[in-house]
């Protein structure tokens, strides 16, 4: 592979890698709320009980789980 190619690749690489840190500190941040949400709807005598809004936090934090896994995919072709 030429040089221009091999440093265009570790560049973005790197971009990459970066991105998925941020996508990591996003779901974390959801795991976060949604912890916190579940305890606010939380009802002993309802285990099960929940509501759409957590719902939906699990359903992102799922969505960002695909996309770190994804980015970091596209990383590894970098190498």
């Amino acid at each position: 592979m030429p040089d221009h190619e091999t440093g265009n690749a570790a560049s973005t690489a790197t971009e990459l890698a970066a991105l998925a840190d941020t996508i990591e500190g996003c779901r974390q941040r959801l795991a976060s709320l949604a912890s916190s949400r579940a305890m606010v709807v939380r009802n002993d005598n309802y285990p099960d009980a929940g509501d759409d809004m957590l719902s939906a936090i699990y359903e992102a934090e799922r969505g960002l789980n695909n996309a770190h896994r994804l980015v970091m995919r596209a990383a590894r072709f970098g190498r």
